[in-house]
């Protein structure tokens, strides 16, 4: 059987960060700064799953609260409970569907993680990282410029972090590219603009951003591209080709080859 038809049961992690509705969004954004995962799952008392909160969804509140004030920090999150924020409607999956199908859920919807629970009660979680071990284990051999992701949205080492964080805004994207001189030098991502929540507006990106990025040739195999960013714990992989940037993989490129 292939690794993609296998049910996500053999993939999903059992141990799921979860929050009560009653909890405040400090509560939520500790959670996310273990950077293991990019949602918190909402359960109640009887840990049933009633909503989600993600990175995105606290970014969007940070820049709104932000823009309230006369303050110079980037992100201020409000003091509101989790259940004025949350997303009530929630995308699951049953143990017992294909890594295949949960892939191109995942793509339809542009989420990076899919919820599994049975009967209303959450059993764990599945996520981009693990269709990348997917994609290992099958050995799939496709240069990664089959799958890469282009135009390439990035942002200059010397803007500020205002600036980044507002293009990851109006881009939809969980990353930016940091570039000197048409080089990549790291990346800024979801994570790294909460990190920077209390920094000075404008503040230089590169004081911010992180260099676990991982430029490889456009025809590395997409196996091995996913076995040296999980060695390195590489937050993107950058696609060059004779020193110039060609395209970028996150997770959502692997869920597209898992789901072929």
């Amino acid at each position: 059987m292939s690794h993609f038809a296998l049910p996500v049961s053999a993939y999903m992690t059992t141990a799921v960060e979860s929050v009560l509705p009653t909890d405040e969004l400090d509560r939520v954004q500790a959670a996310l700064s273990s950077r293991a995962f990019s949602a918190v799952a909402v359960v109640d008392e009887r840990q049933r799953l009633v909503g989600v909160v993600s990175r995105t969804d606290l970014l969007r509140l940070g820049r709104r609260q932000a823009s309230t004030r006369s303050g110079a920090s980037v992100l201020v999150l409000p003091r509101k409970a989790v259940h004025e924020v949350m997303e009530p409607d929630v995308l699951t999956i049953t143990a017992d569907t294909p890594l295949s199908e949960a892939a191109k859920l995942m793509l339809r919807h542009r989420v990076h993680r899919l919820f599994v629970e049975d009967g209303g009660t959450l059993l764990g979680v599945v996520s981009t990282k693990d269709l990348m071990s997917a994609v290992i284990e099958k050995r799939v051999a496709s240069p990664i410029s089959d799958f890469m992701s282009h135009p390439v949205f990035s942002v200059s080492f010397d803007d500020s972090v205002a600036v980044a964080v507002e293009r990851l805004d109006k881009a939809h994207v969980s990353g930016l590219v940091v570039m000197e001189e048409d080089w990549p030098i790291g990346v800024f991502t979801q994570i790294e603009a909460l990190e920077a929540k209390d920094l000075a507006r404008d503040t230089p990106v590169e004081q911010a951003l992180s260099p676990a990025m991982l430029c490889l040739d456009v025809e590395t195999p997409l196996y091995r591209a996913a076995q040296q960013a999980r060695a390195m714990d590489a937050r993107r992989i950058i696609a060059v080709k004779n020193r110039r940037l060609e395209g970028i993989l996150t997770g959502l490129d692997f869920a597209r080859a898992a789901s072929a």
